[in-house]
């Protein structure tokens, strides 16, 4: 079974922006899908840390990647 990707890209972003983007694209995500998100807000990762304890969504990897952060989020 494949595993469907969702990529969204916040640069330029800053905080609440990313999660508000996050929330409203993933609103109707289903189970299985595994969302990449990248940002270079200074508070990216600590406020997409957040978002996924809040919605028990499972974080699977945080990479830097130039300027930007990218986090796997497993829905």
């Amino acid at each position: 079974m494949a595993t469907n990707l969702l990529r969204i890209d916040c640069s330029g972003m800053r905080c609440p922006q990313p999660v508000l983007k996050l929330a409203v694209e993933t609103a109707e995500t289903p189970a299985g899908t595994v969302v990449e998100i990248s940002g270079d807000c200074p508070t990216f990762e600590k406020d997409i840390r957040t978002f996924c304890e809040r919605r028990r969504k499972t974080l699977l990897a945080v990479r830097a990647d130039g300027l930007k952060t990218v986090i796997l989020i497993q829905y």
